[in-house]
């Protein structure tokens, strides 16, 4: 009798570890894709903010405007886009992309990212050599 009452109380789960399974899976996929999006943000960031410093010490340094563009767009990567601009002493350079999601469910979704960095040219190139 104990092993009729133990074997038709297993019956009954049958297929539950299935059915949890299928309902907990798209989640447990949407939260991945969230992180390797997350990620790749976060990694394009990172570039273009180390696109703008570098084309603002290029341009302390007292490289041309063409050089510092160069280097941010090495760094940052295709479709940066770089502005210039600065006063007195000080250059300002700000590096622009937009980040395009892959194809599938967020197929189309686009983020905009910028970075920008300040730098103080070098003394010797400023109007009378004085800091």
């Amino acid at each position: 009798m104990t092993r009729s009452a133990r074997s038709s109380r297993l019956r009954g789960d049958r297929g539950s570890a299935t059915a949890e399974t299928a309902i907990v899976l798209p989640v447990v996929v949407a939260m991945v894709v969230v992180v390797l999006l997350c990620g790749a943000g976060l990694a394009g960031q990172l570039r273009l903010e180390s696109a703008a410093r570098g084309a603002a010490r290029e341009l302390a340094r007292g490289e041309d405007s063409a050089t510092a563009v160069a280097v941010a767009q090495r760094i940052g990567g295709d479709g940066t886009a770089v502005e210039i601009s600065g006063s007195g002493p000080w250059v300002r350079v700000e590096a622009s992309r937009t980040l395009q999601a892959p194809a599938g469910v967020l197929s189309g979704a686009s983020w905009r990212l910028s970075a920008d960095a300040v730098a103080r040219q070098e003394p010797h190139l400023l109007e009378g050599g004085a800091p």
